[in-house]
């Protein structure tokens, strides 16, 4: 019977949920940088066109960029339409992940992973496919721990299937299945490994991995990235613990001080401390402690073949899907003893940090700090937002266009932040304005035009439109050639 008491409960959750995730979805965070990126492939893809990721990133398939043409199908090619696929992925999938769990349970679950700063931010954005991530490094995990407590056939399916897909939008999908692995290999679980539907599972999980090793096997040799900097086992560490309180995702959108980063690590580990003894009691948080402990050395050694290890710059932030996804199950097995608590204070401390992050994309302002964790980097230039509350690329196009005034034009940029004008020229479906990074051969017989950051002066240009973010701080300044 459908629990009643749970889905009431759940109900004003999930409006929350939208409310922090719809408004201005087309704008904030202002799309930019790999934003150019799937949008226009799924716009290709809409259109039957064949498109692919370079060579490069054939470690991940192109099962995001499908999904965001089936949105286009729907609603038109815009960047909300491309940020609806993950805000409706996500809280797809935590819904599915909640009536596995009882009422207390599936609120302090959902609390963390619908109210989280690092949930909420990269859910409004079509940059990478990692919000979806969460929900399966959820939900998979979940479902298996359920499924092998039932001793269910079909549970198990559901479940490997579930764990696969992750392999569609993240090779550090392996974690929570490793987690799960490792899981079921200790007792009293050791006997699951004699049933022949686990095996059978297990093989219909891994035919989800065909494309992504298909896709590794086509790459070209790389070399992994140094890990430069100072403290690099402390950059490390600093990352993964703001990834769980939130700190991360703030500094990497919005800028933040050591006093409130401090202040968050402070609040977790108080949360941390109080839950330690009743989670750990519960099968759930035993399962949940060995998810986190798998993703915090899982983390680092999967980037190490391509990025640095250390996370030494903000973008690191992205990763923390892989921790957030096992603290929200530790949570939930907290609210089986101690509802109140378990909800209340994880739910606290991420809804506190997104108020922060909403209040500055409300305020805005304030210069990039640069990419450099340890040097108090954060507040990217690419994401933060005109005052108008459009994205920042249909104000550039719609600028030129303006200027003009019908004649052929081409707008150019050196900063990759401004990518995405590619996608909103794509869209449009209207040749007149095209694009160029600088330095490229230029088409003949058109006005040329650049876009960039702030409002440093160019020499032997005119300037032809400023923005800035809703407190005056400089955001963009068009130029065009005299």
């Amino acid at each position: 019977m459908p629990d009643r008491a749970r889905e009431r409960a759940l109900v004003p959750l999930l409006a929350l949920a939208l409310a922090l995730r719809l408004p201005w979805l087309n704008a904030l965070p202002n799309p930019c940088g790999d934003e150019g990126n799937w949008p226009l492939l799924g716009l290709s893809l809409s259109r039957g066109v064949a498109a692919s990721l370079p060579p490069d990133a054939g470690f991940v398939p192109g099962t995001f960029a499908w999904l965001i043409a089936g949105s286009f199908q729907l609603f038109g090619p815009s960047f909300m339409a491309a940020r609806l696929v993950p805000v409706v992925g996500l809280l797809a999938a935590v819904t599915l992940a909640a009536t596995r769990l009882r009422r207390a349970p599936a609120l302090a679950l959902s609390a963390v992973l619908l109210l989280h700063p690092w949930s909420v931010a990269w859910s409004r954005t079509a940059s990478v496919p990692y919000a979806l991530s969460l929900g399966l490094a959820a939900l998979g995990p979940l479902a298996w721990w359920s499924a092998l407590r039932a001793r269910s056939p079909l549970a198990l399916v559901v479940a490997a299937q579930c764990l696969g897909l992750g392999f569609h939008f993240s090779p550090l999908a392996a974690l929570p299945a490793l987690a799960c692995a490792l899981w079921t290999a200790l007792p009293p679980q050791r006997d699951a490994l004699r049933l022949p539907a686990l095996w059978a599972a297990v093989a219909g999980g891994a035919l989800h991995l065909v494309p992504l090793v298909r896709g590794v096997l086509a790459m070209p040799p790389s070399i992994a990235s140094p890990a430069v900097g100072h403290g690099r086992a402390l950059d490390a560490a600093r990352m993964m613990l703001g990834d769980l309180s939130g700190a991360a995702t703030l500094r990497h959108f919005a800028g933040v001080t050591p006093r409130i980063e401090l202040l968050a690590a402070a609040v977790l580990g108080l949360i941390a401390l109080l839950s330690a003894r009743p989670a750990w009691r519960d099968p759930l948080g035993r399962f949940a402690a060995l998810g986190l402990a798998v993703a915090a050395v899982g983390l680092p050694l999967m980037l190490a073949p391509a990025r640095a290890w250390s996370m030494p710059t903000i973008d690191a932030d992205r990763y923390g899907f892989v921790l957030l996804a096992p603290w929200a199950l530790w949570c939930a097995a907290w609210a089986r003893s101690q509802p109140v608590r378990a909800t209340l204070l994880p739910g606290a401390l991420a809804l506190a940090v997104t108020a922060a992050l909403a209040a500055h994309f409300v305020r805005g302002g304030g210069p990039d700090l640069g990419l450099r964790v340890a040097d108090g980097g954060g507040r990217y230039r690419g994401w933060q937002a005109p005052r108008e509350r459009i994205a920042l690329p249909a104000l550039v196009r719609s600028a030129v266009l303006a200027d003009a005034d019908g004649s052929p034009a081409v707008v150019t940029w050196d900063d990759y932040a401004f990518h995405p004008i590619r996608f909103v020229n794509a869209a449009s479906g209207d040749a007149r304005v095209r694009h160029a990074w600088v330095g490229a051969e230029l088409p003949e017989g058109r006005r040329v035009y650049r876009v960039t950051s702030g409002s440093t002066a160019l020499p032997r240009w005119r300037a032809v439109r400023r923005w800035s973010m809703p407190d005056g701080t400089a955001l963009a300044t068009l130029w065009s050639e005299l």
